[in-house]
């Protein structure tokens, strides 16, 4: 008796012959085309880092709902409100983190953040000196899925620490290194929703020009990676699942 996993495999493996490689070796010229099909098909859920150095945390909530329909409403829902970054802190409660959507040049933006967007985040205690008392992270790219075989819908985005707007700094402005990652992402798995932060490679900063940022970068740094962020993240996902 075959299990559900190899059932699905089997019928992945023949759509993947009947319709998506007849095209891909069809001999087409466009070669970023035919790589952007094979990516697709082999890599299309991996946009969160392999972690390979420095600490590693996860914060997760989930829903399940009573019909594929509902868990479809909840998982648009779920999504225009990991959007709304503005009001992140809102869906977090109390003693969260203030996030901002800023432009490029650090103009406040309200509307659904893009690729190059910086968020600007205001953690409870001291501050960057670097950023001018805020974190800095860069949104450097994002995806969105539907797995029609095995009924998954999911959007997800990666940010990366980053120097304030207009700095010059070889160094973000954040307490990690540009090594680490955080990866927001909503999923619909059948009747089933899920919000997530995933953070990767997360190294304290102590590469900040001043001494007071060292300091600090270095006990904040090490307090996240120890799992002290973990229950903002974890009330954040929570607050975008919430009915």
């Amino acid at each position: 008796m075959q299990t559900r996993e190899q059932i699905v495999e089997f019928f992945q493996q023949k759509l993947w012959r009947l319709f998506i490689h007849p095209v891909y070796a069809s001999g087409i010229k466009d070669v970023k085309f035919k790589n952007m099909l094979k990516m697709e098909h082999d890599n299309k859920h991996k946009i969160v880092p392999p972690q390979e150095t420095g600490g590693k945390t996860s914060a997760e909530a989930h829903r399940d709902c009573l019909s594929r329909e509902g868990a479809r409403e909840v998982y648009l829902e779920a999504k225009k409100r990991l959007l709304d970054i503005n009001r992140w802190d809102e869906y977090a409660g109390v003693a969260s983190a203030t996030f901002q959507l800023t432009d490029l040049l650090g103009n406040e933006i309200a509307r659904s953040p893009e690729m190059g967007d910086l968020i600007r985040i205001s953690i409870p205690g001291p501050g960057s000196v670097a950023g001018d008392g805020y974190d800095w992270v860069e949104i450097e790219t994002y995806i969105e899925t539907i797995d029609a075989i095995r009924d998954i819908d999911l959007f997800a985005f990666r940010v990366r620490p980053t120097h304030k707007p207009g700095s010059a700094a070889e160094v973000p402005a954040h307490f990690y290194t540009e090594d680490a990652t955080s990866t927001f992402l909503v999923q619909r798995a059948g009747n089933k929703v899920t919000a997530a932060e995933k953070g990767r490679n997360e190294v304290p900063n102590t590469g900040a020009e001043t001494i007071r940022d060292k300091v600090r970068n270095t006990l904040v740094g090490a307090g996240a990676s120890l799992g002290l962020s973990i229950p903002q993240w974890k009330a954040l996902m929570e607050g975008i699942l919430e009915p």
